[in-house]
């Protein structure tokens, strides 16, 4: 089956301490790039990024301060891509999700891995210093039920729609819980997201102009592979300064996105992200008679290798 292979790198919420662990210990290639991004980046978040990320007393605990998460989702990505080279796994597409753009473009060489990974703790920096605490909510259902609720959506922004029946709203901290706690009365199922400022939100306006004036300093070059934007659909050969900051500042839609390169491909989506959640996402945004599948690399429950050498058996079932 000759399928588009299309590699998804996730964004915030999709985090945790130990993320692809086992393969830092037992691939040399994720190990090399791991180590890589921790030297580009330790200096400006003044710790070692590996071994704050795989400290075994962090095992279970929240990993949601920007300044570490922002860089460690980048690295863990980009390493992963490193290793699927090496296993000879090349794409025809990126699609990143919020923060994922941002690794998408260093996939693709539109930007730097240097200037993206120092990229992303000048957002953290920014971000954490300069706007108010903000939570966000996965929720469970269709959309209709924010026009349906009026009352109780009206202090929240939509931030994110991953496929029909689940979106993702973001508000002040209070206010998410009260929200959790009427959905729960209503029997919807809601979760509350590791991450705690308000992007895709007027939350981080604060920091428009300062952060537009950094990212003019970087250079940007045309893409070796073409990218999927997750905020507006557009497939992409290079983008601008701008497209920086509107990634961080508007609305996802990753569901727009899939079907933007379904409806002209049949597709295998390799999702490179720590959780596996987008491949979750596109399981259920594909039609039940599609050719296109999805596919994991690792997720949050560990046993790297063996979803690893699952991925494998699959890939190859698919693409033989």
């Amino acid at each position: 089956m000759n399928l588009k292979k299309v590699f998804l790198f996730s964004g915030q919420g999709s985090q945790y301490y130990g993320m692809g662990k086992e393969l830092y210990e037992n691939n040399k290639i994720f190990n090399f790039g791991m180590n890589e991004c921790s030297e580009i980046v330790s200096a400006a978040i003044g710790k070692s990024l590996i071994e704050m990320l795989y400290d075994p007393a962090k095992k279970g605990q929240p990993f949601d301060q920007l300044l570490y998460t922002n860089p460690a989702l980048i690295s863990v990505q980009y390493s992963l891509y490193r290793m699927l080279q090496d296993m000879n796994i090349h794409p025809e597409y990126f699609m990143g999700y919020s923060l994922g753009e941002i690794t998408s473009c260093i996939a693709s060489e539109m930007l730097s891995l240097e200037n993206g990974l120092n990229l992303s703790v000048t957002i953290a920096k920014m971000v954490e210093e300069k706007t108010p605490k903000a939570a966000m909510l996965a929720i469970m259902s269709g959309k209709e039920i924010i026009v349906q609720n009026p009352d109780i959506f009206s202090a929240f922004w939509l931030i994110a729609t991953n496929f029909s029946e689940s979106f993702v709203v973001c508000g002040l901290p209070k206010d998410i819980q009260t929200l959790q706690k009427s959905l729960q009365h209503e029997g919807i199922v809601s979760q509350q997201l590791p991450v705690t400022n308000g992007f895709h939100t007027p939350l981080i306006d604060a920091v428009e102009n300062d952060l537009k004036a950094e990212i003019q300093k970087i250079q940007l070059s045309k893409g070796k592979i073409p990218i999927i934007s997750s905020k507006d659909a557009r497939i992409k050969n290079e983008v601008s300064h701008n497209d920086f900051w509107d990634v961080l500042r508007y609305s996802v839609n990753f569901e727009n996105a899939v079907h933007t390169i379904t409806n002209q491909h049949d597709c295998v989506f390799i999702d490179l992200g720590p959780s596996g959640s987008l491949a979750t996402s596109v399981k259920y945004i594909l039609d039940a008679d599609s050719k296109s599948i999805p596919l994991q690399l690792i997720n949050q429950y560990g046993k790297n290798l063996q979803t690893l050498e699952k991925f494998t058996e699959a890939f190859h079932k698919y693409n033989n």
